[in-house]
């Protein structure tokens, strides 16, 4: 997009290794700070069911791995620290230019999610870019997404997001997903293991939130056998006028596979999840079961899993080699 700046050769920003399907899902490894473990991805993707002019999404990473270390995520098997502002935007600007192509410039909807490597909540530098996003970006598509396991450390920083989105982002164009994995406390501790918010103070930050033109906040779970997730607790605490209910499969990482964790249901076995669903619309909360395609499980696109190859085929050829 001409309106951008690059800042590319001055971040030393390589790519490394490009994985998937333009017309699908494009994922880039990217090194930065000639660093070898300065590894991060950033993706390129489509709504199989819509033409790329109608929505584009463009995933960006956040820090040097993952400070959080969740049991099915490949991200968190190592963390460096955060990206800078001008890092995050160069991810942006790439898949904009080498993916999107012009398209981007016009499209209804072009999501940026801040939801590849890292918690975006832990890096300040995240809420720099979502300032000057839409000046960086001038498309009226534009619609960023921040998806967050809520640490409880964060507290100024969801502050802040709060004034952010207010001045940025009006008429339901911003987007936040919480990642709650289950309604048991104690089962959340062990799948998301840093201190964070209760299901009560998440309930209480999506109440002054959520305004009568702006999305509601989404609960993300992501279902895995033995994990309990129950449609009266969620109605206990949440008010189904500011939050909705997203469901998908567990992501068949090689961390997922090292913790024991099996997904819940996979495509083409939404039934199994059709009680819960019914469980929750009975409670008034609108739910979406969120599938991806099988050709995106077979080319590894989960979080983590491109870097975590990477390092795992340069340390077998250092050893070759030694």
């Amino acid at each position: 997009m001409k309106s951008l700046v690059s800042k590319v050769n001055e971040l030393r920003f390589a790519v490394v290794d490009v994985l998937g399907r333009p017309d699908l899902a494009q994922i880039y490894l990217v090194r930065l700070r000639d660093n070898p473990a300065a590894l991060v991805e950033c993706v390129g993707a489509v709504d199989p069911s819509l033409p790329k002019r109608e929505k584009l999404v463009v995933v960006v990473s956040t820090q040097l791995g993952c400070a959080v270390g969740c049991p099915m995520c490949d991200a968190g098997t190592s963390f460096h620290g955060n990206l800078s502002a001008d890092e995050i935007l160069a991810q942006i600007e790439h898949v904009l230019t080498d993916w999107a192509g012009p398209e981007a410039q016009t499209c209804s909807k072009l999501k940026v999610q801040f939801a590849r490597m890292g918690e975006p909540a832990l890096n300040p530098s995240v809420l720099d870019v979502l300032e000057i996003l839409p000046a960086r970006v001038p498309t009226p598509g534009l619609m960023p997404c921040i998806a967050t396991t809520a640490p409880r450390s964060a507290r100024r920083w969801f502050e802040r997001l709060h004034e952010i989105r207010d001045r940025h982002y009006g008429r339901g164009q911003f987007q936040l997903q919480l990642s709650v994995q289950s309604t048991d406390e104690v089962v959340r501790d062990g799948m998301i293991p840093i201190p964070k918010w209760t299901l009560e103070e998440m309930a209480a930050f999506s109440e002054v939130f959520v305004g009568p033109e702006d999305r509601k906040v989404t609960l993300n779970f992501a279902m895995a056998h033995g994990v309990p997730i129950s449609a009266k607790a969620v109605a206990r605490w949440f008010n189904p006028d500011k939050v909705l209910v997203k469901l998908t499969p567990l992501n068949p990482t090689d961390r997922a596979v090292e913790s024991g964790l099996v997904s819940s249901f996979e495509a083409g076995e939404e039934a199994r999840v059709k009680p819960l669903v019914s469980a929750l619309q009975a409670e008034g909360f609108d739910c979406i079961v969120s599938v991806g395609l099988p050709e995106e499980s077979e080319m590894r696109s989960s979080c983590g899993q491109l870097v975590r190859a990477h390092r795992g085929t340069t340390s077998n050829s250092l050893e070759m080699s030694g």
